[in-house]
């Protein structure tokens, strides 16, 4: 499978969360709740697989247990419980709009904490991409955009934000001695126990009323936008880099606009077209474009 398929899919799976977080917040359910049944469902289901690795590499994770530690609470912990209890308290224009700002975050966080440095080609790519994410979300108004207030919910979705560019940054220096598999299992378990006492203190959802839909959402969060998602999203940084992957969240709202029209019935206009038409074409300018012209530079 071609290295960017591994950081597409992720972008399709995170898209389909934002829409089902949204509306199951929307349903009442709290994000605590919603975050910890994700991952606890998610380590159910990845145990059976992993914990014959789990046991074998045991000596792995006594020696490298700080890091896995902030790599539990950064990536499973922190960006998923900021990002639903930010969808409480905010649209979900104002989130993907934060989100998409990511790459930047992404970039500044590689070089200030790798050393890492970007080409012209690069950084002209993030330029015209963010334009594009800008344009969807705005709706082609600039009336809109500069009228787009910050609230709470907005401030944790910056902070969710944060903790994934860190979290993007820094799965270079994952154990090389430990299995993929074994790595997410660890890291799930690790940011799910992070989860649990929050969960028990502030989680004030009954699951007898949850609903099927609300199980089903959970469900698929946990199957697609946790095991699925964060597997591809590791193969796809160790294979093509964190700045590289950096450039595919622009393609959240895309994706999460082609769902809504799916699903929800939505309709597509002008700047839609606008807006996919520029993501598309930083990405290939970032990625595709940069590497071709790179031996020349």
């Amino acid at each position: 499978m071609p290295a960017f398929i591994y950081l597409l899919l992720p972008i399709f799976f995170w898209s389909g969360n934002y829409i089902l977080g949204r509306l199951t917040v929307s349903d009442g359910i709290d994000p605590f709740s919603i975050s910890f049944l994700r991952w606890s469902l998610a380590c159910l289901i990845i145990l059976p697989f992993a914990y014959k690795k789990l046991w074998r590499e045991r000596e792995i994770i006594a020696k490298n247990w700080p890091l896995l530690v902030l790599f539990g609470w950064l990536g499973i912990c922190n960006y998923n419980l900021f990002l639903y209890i930010g969808l409480t308290s905010t649209t979900v224009t104002n989130a993907v709009l934060l989100n998409s700002i990511m790459p930047v975050m992404i970039l500044i966080t590689a070089r200030l904490l790798l050393g890492s440095k970007t080409s012209w080609l690069q950084n002209t790519g993030i330029m015209i991409s963010t334009v594009g994410a800008v344009a969807i979300v705005s709706r082609g108004s600039l009336d809109t955009f500069l009228h787009l207030s910050i609230s709470h919910g907005d401030l944790w979705i910056i902070v969710a934000a944060v903790s994934w560019a860190i979290y993007s940054v820094m799965i270079v220096r994952r154990p090389k001695e430990m299995s993929l598999i074994g790595f997410f299992a660890c890291t799930a378990l690790i940011g799910t126990l992070c989860q649990a006492p929050l969960f028990f203190l502030f989680g004030d959802s009954q699951l007898s009323s949850f609903s099927t839909e609300n199980w089903l959402s959970i469900l698929y969060m946990s199957v697609f936008a946790s095991i699925g998602a964060f597997l591809c999203w590791n193969t796809g940084i160790q294979k093509l880099g964190a700045a590289t992957a950096g450039h595919f969240i622009h393609l959240l709202p895309v994706f999460s606009i082609g769902l809504s029209v799916l699903f929800l019935g939505e309709s597509l206009f002008r700047f839609h077209y606008v807006g996919i038409a520029l993501i598309f074409s930083g990405i290939f300018v970032a990625t595709i474009l940069n590497k071709k012209l790179k031996p020349a530079t």
